[in-house]
């Protein structure tokens, strides 16, 4: 029997044995969802570990009496797949995008049908990211957003999904208005309650805050922006992987060039677009050098 099956069929049968609804079972859905214990309930999906975790404690019974917890374990090839995803550089040239575009491909063919469903959220929230970021609409991003944006906003811990679908919530302001006071919220809370000894989650984080910072950029908040710098300088020197450094020292002439001291600014933009450079990334230092004199005009 298909293990989704099998596993949904006793998670089902415990919980109608206690008599509670799935609404009883879920509480306040911080930590899962009726949606998702349906699906799970079903067979369509598998949960994570974590989210199997509290299954077995609401049902007070140990997990291997729900399923062997090696058979949640990720394929290699699939966590090689996922974390090229989130540790390319900057540069998104033509041979950039084909590399996204073809892990996608491989990830959707070979394992997403396998994946437990959290898995499955990640890939599809990147995918959104990816695909808001290329057409700049937020359509992509709209229906993962209004499924689980609500959840997480609530949460007291952000997961590494949890970040993902911020991240996503974050790009999507770019193209649509919002409210200042919940955007700050957020923004502190996600820098609050992210797990620094994640070397994923740090990936994530330093992605957010270009996004926040950029944000705060566009909608001519100045004031904002440098303490979020030197947590994604503190991030690069943890993790010793520089390549976000190009943008993050661009978005620091900004800063500088805002507050008029052309000095710091010209240094900052100049060492962006050296650093570009060592990194073999043409293209990008060939726009920082753009942005620079398009920032000196206005």
């Amino acid at each position: 029997m298909d293990i989704k099956i099998e596993l949904g069929k006793k998670i089902r049968t415990f919980r109608e044995q206690k008599k509670l609804s799935r609404e009883a079972f879920c509480d306040d859905e911080l930590e899962l969802t009726v949606r998702q214990l349906s699906r799970i309930e079903s067979g369509e999906s598998l949960p994570t570990l974590p989210k199997l975790t509290y299954i077995s404690k609401q049902l007070f019974i140990p997990i291997s009496h729900l399923i062997n917890e090696n058979d949640i374990i990720l394929p290699k090839r699939y966590i090689q797949l996922k974390m090229g995803l989130f540790k390319r550089p900057p540069q998104y040239n033509d041979a950039m995008k084909k590399m996204v575009e073809d892990t996608f491909e491989e990830i959707y063919k070979d394992y997403y049908e396998t994946l437990p469903e959290e898995e499955q959220l990640l890939v599809d929230t990147a995918q959104a990211q990816n695909d808001v970021n290329l057409s700049k609409k937020i359509d992509f991003g709209e229906g993962i957003l209004q499924d689980y944006f609500f959840q997480v906003r609530n949460k007291k811990e952000y997961s590494e999904n949890d970040l993902l679908i911020i991240h996503l919530y974050f790009a999507c302001c770019y193209y649509k208005p919002f409210e200042n006071k919940e955007f700050d919220t957020l923004v502190e809370k996600t820098l609050e309650q992210v797990n620094y000894s994640s070397e994923f989650g740090l990936i994530i984080l330093n992605r957010i805050l270009i996004t926040i910072i950029g944000l705060y950029i566009f909608s001519d908040r100045y004031d904002k922006i440098l303490n979020i710098i030197k947590i994604s300088n503190t991030i690069m020197k943890m993790r010793m992987d520089f390549h976000q450094k190009p943008i993050i020292d661009m978005l620091e002439g900004k800063y500088w060039l805002h507050h008029k001291d052309l000095e710091r600014a010209n240094k900052k933009y100049n060492d962006a677009i050296l650093l570009a450079q060592l990194h073999g990334e043409e293209q990008l230092s060939g726009k920082i050098k753009q942005e620079w004199q398009q920032d000196l005009n206005s």
